[in-house]
């Protein structure tokens, strides 16, 4: 995982690094509060 890979800190560098995984947490935090067409139809079935 990118977390965890000694290359990808060299490659970036540390404080890239940190910064990257950070931003990506946010980033997967905000698309799991979305809901979608496809959960809306199949658990609230309105429509």
């Amino acid at each position: 995982m990118l977390e965890e890979s000694p290359l990808m800190v060299d490659v970036l560098g540390e404080h890239i690094h940190e910064w990257f995984l950070r931003n990506k947490r946010v980033e997967f935090a905000e698309y799991r509060r979305e809901v979608t067409p496809f959960e809306l139809r199949r658990y609230l079935n309105t429509w």
